[in-house]
């Protein structure tokens, strides 16, 4: 699946789109947020717990996740999957969402992977007169697992960046040449804030470009939290495109 019929998703829980269909609003929590799967696991635990006052359905799917030329691309894949594929939650209740490898990451490599969970419109009940609009919800969580002899502790990014202009736009380019993602966030070039929050991920051996609504240098300083016990700080390369 093409990064064109699955768009870039950075938040943890991300609001999708919009059904024609008007229903209650549920609230999903979902935990861990940022589940792992070592070389020597066989599977992970993802947890749903529906706080909302009516029923939610969920359909899980888990798509390979790459960066190339600084795009997102998301791709079918069946080394990761979802046990089960579809849960039905009552109010208050749980579901475990078994997250299942199939096939082992190579050795020394972090692969990268989306966990999509996307709320799937109830039907109206029969007679009832509802009006208005309803929100669809999807969530995004990532997902990475590790191959032999490399582990989430010690898969660490390695992280430059520099300016570039790219169809009359000036862009922030962050280049991973390390072997584990980089999770940005609290983000700042030049002294001006780009995120207080979570921008985004470079992953291992990737780049990902960030657009810049102010003329930036490579001769600044960029910023970031990439954990709350690490922080990167980095002056640019200078790089032609």
């Amino acid at each position: 699946m093409s990064h064109s019929l699955i768009r870039p998703l950075f938040l943890t829980l991300l609001l999708c789109s919009l059904v024609s269909t008007a229903r209650a609003g549920n609230s999903v929590m979902i935990w861990p947020i940022d589940p792992i799967l070592d070389s020597d696991d066989k599977a992970a635990e993802l947890w749903l717990e529906n706080r909302g006052d009516a029923t939610t359905l969920m359909q899980v799917r888990i798509f390979g996740w790459r960066q190339l030329n600084g795009n997102e691309q998301y791709q079918n894949q069946q080394d990761v999957v979802a046990s089960p594929p579809m849960v039905r939650i009552e109010p208050g209740k749980r579901q475990l969402i078994r997250l299942i490898k199939q096939r082992a990451t190579p050795a020394g490599k972090e692969s990268a992977y989306r966990i999509l969970l996307d709320e799937i419109p109830a039907p109206p009940a029969p007679g009832s007169k509802q009006a208005g609009l309803a929100f669809q919800m999807r969530y995004s969580v990532p997902l990475f697992v590790y191959g032999q002899g490399l582990v989430a502790r010690n898969a660490k990014p390695q992280l430059s960046w520099h300016i570039a202009k790219r169809d009359g736009r000036q862009l922030l380019l962050i280049d991973n040449r390390g072997s584990g993602h980089a999770r940005l966030s609290n983000v700042t070039l030049a002294g001006r804030q780009l995120s207080s929050s979570l921008l985004g991920y470079v992953l291992a051996g990737s780049q990902n470009a960030f657009p810049l609504n102010f003329p930036a240098s490579v001769r600044d300083t960029l910023s970031a939290q990439l954990s709350t016990t690490r922080s990167w700080q980095s002056k640019g390369s200078p790089q032609a495109e």
